[in-house]
């Protein structure tokens, strides 16, 4: 049984179809990074994912455990508890700007799964540590370049011990000579062995730190395979059109 089964997912924004039947599977040894045009439903999946977003029908499964059922009428069932083991770092941080870093990473282990704050305070500091931020403790957001509020916000997940990482184009609000730390940030988490979805516009960075590439359009998968395969030799013309177009525009 796969780590992450989505199976039958229906997605629906009133008469707008996202998603009729979609269905994909994950190990845990995978960094599974989502391409695909704008608009085909790759960040409403990892929404959907994290339970952020009603779903119509479908079940989503997490360690051979369902937690998200759909449902046509009503309202969908969620597994709170497996849902826990789920994080996601979003495009534009979603820091708290009225709390300092340090703040921000303790705010939800001692509120939400009752973590005392001595505790909380150093596993918030060993986490800045390892992403070179431990200066930035006392700072608020406000302080912090795009970078740093991103990698700050890496560390504000990995606070709740998360058994998969959801990243929404985590990159593409920032300037170019900041990619880098968040994406070598991503690429340390990777070579620790934490699963990983990945949505991302960046061909680069998809290819180096993949091991599955998914080429999604209009709510279906168009094409999955390991990234040296898919951008080095794509089989449906639809992947070779539009990785023919991103890499045209990114070169």
């Amino acid at each position: 049984m796969a780590f992450v089964e989505i199976n039958g997912l229906v997605k629906r924004y009133g008469a707008l179809s996202i998603f009729e039947g979609f269905d994909l599977k994950m190990e845990a040894t995978d960094r599974l990074v989502l391409i695909g045009p704008s608009g085909c439903g790759k960040s409403t999946l990892l929404r959907c994912m994290m339970g952020l977003e009603d779903i119509a029908g479908g079940q989503i499964s997490l360690g051979g455990k369902e937690y998200i059922e759909g449902a046509e009428a009503g309202k969908m069932r969620i597994d709170a508890k497996i849902q826990k083991d789920v994080g996601m770092v979003f495009q534009h941080y979603t820091l708290f700007p009225h709390l300092s870093v340090l703040g921000n990473l303790c705010l939800a282990p001692t509120r939400s799964r009752g973590m005392k704050k001595a505790i909380a305070r150093d596993k918030a500091m060993e986490l800045l540590q390892r992403f070179g931020l431990a200066d930035r403790a006392d700072f608020y957001p406000s302080q912090l370049s795009g970078g740093q509020k991103q990698r700050v916000a890496i560390a504000r997940a990995l606070m709740l011990d998360p058994k998969l990482m959801l990243f929404d184009e985590v990159t593409s609000a920032l300037d170019p000579e900041l990619v880098n730390e968040v994406e070598n940030t991503m690429q340390d988490l990777a070579n620790a062995g934490m699963p990983m979805m990945i949505v991302t516009h960046d061909m680069h960075f998809a290819r180096n730190i993949a091991t599955k590439v998914v080429f999604q359009e209009r709510g279906k998968v168009i094409e999955a395979a390991a990234p040296d395969e898919l951008f080095g030799n794509p089989q449906q013309e639809r992947t070779r059109d539009f990785l023919r177009n991103v890499l045209h525009i990114n070169g």
